[in-house]
C-alpha cells in the first residue's frame, strides 16, 4: 500500500531499531511500496538507514536502491560490501544496474563487474559504454521483439515467455532476419487479429525510434510530441538494441529541469538531499565569490568619485556588496527548496532539519566571505576597525538571508500558496529590508562607539 512518510511513522521506526524489534520493522516495511520505504529512509540518520537496508533481500534492496536520492544512495552503498552489492546489481532491471554500476568509483565498480553472473554481466558492458545523458544511456535492455514473418499466436507465446524478464509490455516491436526494427504492433491488435496472421500484416510500419547516441532531452521532446509510453532503441545499422519507457523519460524531466533552474542561481552541482555541508558550500561558493568580485569592482567605480567624503560615506561603497551578497544566498537556499518542494524531493515534515541545515551552509558560506571582503576593505580604507564592521555585517546578512531564503517557500507551502512563483518577491524585499537594517545598525554602533 502506499504510505503517506510522517512524523509519527518516523518515530514508530526508530523506536523499532532501537529496540531491535526487526519482526515489527519487517512486518512494516512489507505493507510499503518501495518507493515509500526509499522516502522513509531519507528521513533516518545513516546508521538507521543501514539497519533498515541490511533487513531487505536483494530484490527488495535493489527497489529500494533505485528510488533513492543519490547523496542517501551514495551513502548506504558506502556501507554495503561488494558481494552485496553485486547480489543487488543482479537483481535490478539492467539500466537501473548500469545506472548503479556507472556511478561507483572505478576500481569498486571493477570489483562488481568481476562478481556478476555472466548474463549481468553481458549486459553491462552493453550499457556503460554509452554517455548517462543519451538513449543508450537511459535505455534497458528488457524489451518484447518478434520477426515479421512470425504469426500473432507466435507473438502472443513470446509475449507469456518473457513476462518473467519484461516487466511491463506497452507493444510488440517487430524485426527483419537481421534483427532491423521494420515495425510496432500494439497488444489490442495482437488480441483481435487471428492467431494464424502474419504479423507483417498487422503491423504498423511508421515505428518512431531514436538512436543509441541521441540526447535525452531530444527523446523527451519525441515521446511527448507522440504520447509514447515507449520508445524503440536502435544502433547505427537500425538494428532494435533496448527501449525506453515513461518512467525513464520522467527521471530525464526531472534531471533537465533541476539542471536548468540550478544553472539560475548557481547550485548546479547540489543534490536536494544532500547533507554534507562542506559539499553543499562547495557548490554554492564559487558562484558567491564571482558575485563579491562582481560587486567589488562595482563599489571600486564609486569609491573614485567619493574619494574626498569621509569615512561614513566611504562605508556606503559597499552598499552594493553588501546587497548582492545577501541576495545571491536568499536566492540559492530558495532555488533548493522551491525545486524539492515541486518535485517532491523536499517535504513538511522535518521542516526544522531542512532549515538547520540551510544556517549551518549559511555559516559556512559567511564567515569565508565576511573575512575576505574584512580584510580588503581594511586594505583599501586602511583602517581594520572599517574592515571589521563590513564583514560582521556580512556575515550576519548572509546568515540572514540563508534562513529567508528556505523558510520562506517552506512557509507558503504552508499556507498552500505556490513558492515557485510566490517565494521571489519575499525573499528579495525581506532581505533587502533587514540586509540594510543590519548594516546601518552597526555602522552606526560603530560610529557611536568612536565618538
Amino acid at each position: 500500500m502506499s504510505q503517506i512518510i510522517s512524523e509519527e511513522l518516523i518515530e514508530d521506526v526508530k523506536r523499532f531499531i532501537e529496540d531491535n524489534n526487526r519482526s515489527s520493522l519487517m512486518k512494516l516495511i512489507d505493507e510499503m511500496r518501495a518507493a515509500d520505504v526509499a522516502d522513509l529512509i531519507e528521513h533516518l540518520d545513516q546508521d538507521e538507514r543501514m539497519f533498515i537496508f541490511n533487513l531487505l533481500d536483494p530484490e527488495g534492496a535493489g527497489e529500494v536502491l533505485v528510488e533513492i536520492e543519490p547523496p542517501v544512495q551514495e551513502g548506504i552503498i558506502s556501507g554495503l560490501d561488494d558481494e552485496a552489492i553485486s547480489e543487488i546489481v543482479e537483481e535490478l532491471e539492467s539500466d537501473d544496474a548500469a545506472d548503479l554500476v556507472g556511478d561507483l568509483p572505478e576500481e569498486r565498480a571493477k570489483g562488481i563487474i568481476e562478481r556478476v553472473a555472466e548474463d549481468v554481466l553481458e549486459d553491462l558492458e552493453k550499457l556503460l559504454p554509452h554517455p548517462a545523458d543519451t538513449a543508450g544511456g537511459i535505455m534497458a535492455l528488457e524489451f518484447v521483439a518478434v520477426n515479421a514473418e512470425a504469426t500473432v499466436q507466435e507473438a502472443i507465446e513470446t509475449i507469456r515467455e518473457k513476462r518473467e524478464e519484461v516487466e511491463n509490455v506497452y507493444s510488440l516491436f517487430v524485426v527483419d532476419n537481421l534483427g532491423r526494427l521494420v515495425g510496432v504492433v500494439s497488444l489490442k491488435d495482437l488480441v483481435v487479429e487471428p492467431p494464424e496472421r502474419k504479423v507483417s500484416e498487422i503491423m504498423n510500419p511508421e515505428v518512431i525510434s531514436v538512436s543509441v547516441d541521441r540526447d535525452q532531452e531530444e527523446v523527451y521532446h519525441l515521446v511527448k510530441k507522440y504520447n509514447l509510453v515507449s520508445i524503440p532503441v536502435v544502433d547505427e545499422h537500425n538494428r532494435l538494441v533496448g527501449r525506453i519507457t515513461h518512467d525513464d523519460i520522467i527521471d530525464v524531466i526531472e534531471k533537465e529541469t533541476d539542471e536548468d533552474i540550478s544553472l539560475m542561481a548557481g547550485v548546479v552541482r547540489e543534490e536536494v538531499a544532500e547533507e554534507s555541508t562542506v559539499k553543499i558550500s562547495r557548490a554554492r561558493l564559487p558562484w558567491l565569490l564571482v558575485g563579491l568580485g562582481g560587486e567589488l569592482i562595482a563599489a571600486f567605480v564609486i569609491s573614485r568619485f567619493e574619494s574626498s567624503l569621509e569615512k561614513i560615506i566611504a562605508l556606503s561603497f559597499f552598499f552594493p556588496v553588501i546587497m548582492a551578497m545577501g541576495g545571491s544566498t536568499g536566492t540559492q537556499a530558495a532555488t533548493v527548496v522551491v525545486r524539492g518542494l515541486a518535485t517532491g524531493d523536499i517535504t513538511l515534515v522535518n521542516i526544522g532539519k531542512r532549515l538547520w541545515r540551510e544556517m549551518r551552509v549559511a555559516i559556512f558560506n559567511g564567515l569565508i566571505l565576511g573575512v575576505f571582503l574584512s580584510l580588503i576593505v581594511g586594505f583599501w580604507l586602511s583602517d581594520q576597525r572599517l574592515g571589521i564592521v563590513v564583514g560582521l555585517s556580512l556575515i550576519i546578512i548572509v546568515l540572514n538571508a540563508g534562513f529567508i531564503g528556505s523558510a520562506v517557500p517552506l512557509a507558503l507551502k504552508r499556507m498552500n500558496v505556490d513558492p515557485a512563483i510566490a517565494a521571489g518577491p519575499f525573499v528579495t524585499t525581506s532581505n533587502d529590508v533587514l540586509g540594510l537594517l543590519i548594516y546601518l545598525g552597526l555602522v552606526s554602533l560603530f560610529l557611536h562607539m568612536g565618538a
